[in-house]
């Protein structure tokens, strides 16, 4: 269990480059915090990971961003793949499928288990679902990331099981977030799309970003859901 002494210094995250993850690094970074960002086309002193990638090439790239020694004090899953976009939304249900399983779920599990060894002790993995992966919502992305993101949510559960308590899992559940993909959309296709979900509002990565940061300093707070909307 973490004490009111804990100090969080170096944190990974994966999807770095994405609306969340440049916010969170943001937010981090303004608390003195070091972030290791890792990204499958990096930019300039980030590090290049794949989710996709074989376990052993994941365990390769965490263990070099180390430099051989240190630990993560927390390790942020946001890595995802992106079904909603113009040229993406025309592939066929199966191929999105496979997308979001094999970056969301399967790079979600090997990130969580390839990390352990590297996490210092009462440190956190944070992994991403979806505010209605569990409720359901209508239509077929929402059929798509409601199967990718259960598949998080149940993993995540039974690994904050197995790690305590010498380590952490918890999930960030947000709703729909105004990332780079929202801001393409016009006022029309943005008003609609909040109006039947569940939250009936955009949430910024900065607000998600925040959420995150709390949970590091969350002593002892494992096998929770929080859900942001």
């Amino acid at each position: 269990m973490l004490g009111k002494g804990w100090v969080t210094t170096l944190v990974g995250v994966t999807g770095v480059n994405g609306g969340i993850g440049a916010a969170l690094v943001q937010v981090l970074e303004d608390h003195g915090v070091t972030v290791a960002g890792f990204a499958r086309n990096p930019l300039e002193g980030q590090y290049r990971l794949d989710v996709t990638w074989e376990s052993g090439n994941i365990d390769f790239a965490m263990r070099t961003a180390l430099g051989g020694e240190g630990q993560y004090d927390a390790w942020i899953n946001l890595a995802g793949a992106d079904i909603l976009s113009k040229g993406v939304r025309s592939l066929s249900y199966m191929t999105r499928l496979d997308m979001l399983w094999r970056t969301d779920v399967e790079g979600t599990v090997k990130c969580s288990r390839a990390v352990v060894p590297y996490l210092r002790p009462g440190g956190l993995i944070v992994n991403m679902a979806w505010d209605e992966a569990v409720t359901g919502a209508k239509g077929e992305s929402a059929e798509l990331y409601g199967t990718a993101k259960s598949a998080v949510l149940g993993f995540s559960a039974s690994l904050a099981r197995s790690l305590a308590p010498h380590r952490r899992v918890c999930v960030v559940s947000p709703g729909w977030v105004q990332t780079r993909w929202g801001n393409s959309l016009s006022l029309e296709q943005r008003e609609r799309l909040v109006k039947g979900s569940a939250g009936r509002q955009w949430i910024s990565a900065r607000t998600v970003a925040n959420v995150v940061y709390d949970l590091l300093h969350s002593p002892g707070q494992t096998g929770q859901v929080i859900t942001v909307r």
